[in-house]
């Protein structure tokens, strides 16, 4: 049996955990044990993502990241110790390879597998550069990767990005993300009358959706623009922006000043995106930039039309006019005019919501996405450094 070490990342639960947590639960667990290390707030409790790890069987290790949270002072210190946690960790244990997820593990996991002689596969889910902090985490963590064995990018694009950051192309593989099977049709609309319900939402009104983190490079600004064009037209609708982040009270007020606090509901967090996403009737995904977003496959896979950003790996999953609408990041034109069209033609709208099906099933399987990733821990492991 291979013996992996997966630092994972768990202070929130956005894309990139749900990814881990759909591979934890169909990883051939005869073939490999799989034990999570989880980056934590120790001032916090366990967050959903941390409960579902355990849900799913997994005995579990944790690295306090800090031991302060950042409004009490800067632990300056917190580096250096995650390191000094992790070397404790893999060194009593015979592990056959380390799977990194996001810079800071990348950080601390680079410099104790280098030491210990373990072989390195980093996952690399994309680059966040919205603040002068996280620029700075980035540059040092593609200086990492350049030392790691092994790099899945989530999308073509991300692999570009590494490879002019000076990293060796031949060690990067492209491993698109994947989603598991939708609910069936009775729950579906089950969901869509009790959550539309739940918010005053009439059946036959028109929503659209956005599901993911509130911040600056998910563009949701654009799709409030785009609302102010629709409620200029006088057309009938309701946006639930499903989600939390640190411009949530930015886009609340924005949403304000233009008229339309009672057109757009912020629902904050929710636990059950699968059992909010039937409520929809078109989901809009406006990001500045992105990897393979699990929100989009999560929303094809129901058959929901979407409309997205020609950004990162999205050009990958969507092909304009067929399985669903591409427009130019930041045109909220191209937002409000494709919402439009998917009001006015039902016809249109089911058919994408079948080819966006079909997309996900032939495209995004989650077996074989599994398979891929296996084997890269069973090549990997033979690896001797």
């Amino acid at each position: 049996m291979i013996k992996v070490a997966n630092i994972l990342t768990s202070v929130e639960f956005g894309g990139s955990e749900k990814v881990n947590l759909t591979f934890l639960r169909n990883v051939n667990r005869k073939q490999f044990d799989i034990h999570p290390i989880l980056l934590v707030r120790p001032w916090e409790n366990d967050n959903l993502f941390i409960r579902q790890v355990i849900e799913a069987g997994y005995s579990i290790s944790r690295i306090p990241v800090a031991i302060k949270p950042i409004t009490n002072g800067r632990d300056y210190l917190r580096i250096a110790r995650c390191i000094l946690y992790l070397y404790r960790i893999l060194s009593t244990n015979n592990f056959h390879l380390l799977h990194t997820h996001g810079y800071f593990a990348d950080i601390i996991g680079t410099p104790v597998c280098k030491y210990l002689r373990i072989p390195h596969l980093s996952t690399c889910h994309g680059f966040i550069q919205n603040d002068k902090n996280l620029k700075i985490y980035n540059k040092l963590d593609k200086l990492m990767l350049r030392f790691c064995e092994r790099i899945i990018a989530v999308s073509t694009e991300i692999k570009s990005d590494l490879v002019r950051s000076g990293i060796d192309k031949a060690r990067i593989t492209v491993i698109q993300n994947a989603v598991q099977e939708s609910i069936s049709r009775e729950d579906f609309a089950k969901h869509r009358v009790e959550k539309r319900q739940y918010y005053s939402i009439e059946q036959d009104e028109f929503v659209i959706g956005y599901v993911g983190r509130l911040s600056e490079e998910k563009g949701i600004n654009y799709l409030i623009e785009a609302s102010s064009l629709l409620k200029d037209e006088s057309k009938t609708f309701k946006i639930l922006i499903l989600g939390d982040g640190p411009k949530r009270k930015d886009l609340e007020e924005m949403a304000r000043s233009k008229g339309l606090e009672k057109r757009i509901i912020f629902t904050g967090f929710q636990e059950n995106i699968e059992e909010w996403l039937p409520a929809l009737d078109v989901f809009v995904l406006p990001s500045l930039t992105e990897g393979t977003p699990m929100a989009l496959l999560e929303a094809m896979s129901m058959g929901i039309p979407v409309i997205a950003t020609a950004v990162g790996g999205i050009p990958k999953v969507v092909e304009n006019n067929v399985n669903g609408f591409l427009v130019d990041p930041g045109d909220f034109q191209g937002l409000y005019e494709k919402i439009i069209m998917l009001n006015n033609n039902q016809e249109l709208r089911n058919k994408m919501a079948t080819e966006g099906i079909k997309t996900i099933k032939e495209k995004f399987n989650v077996n074989k996405w599994c398979h891929k990733i296996e084997e890269e821990y069973i090549s990997l492991s033979q690896i001797k450094l």
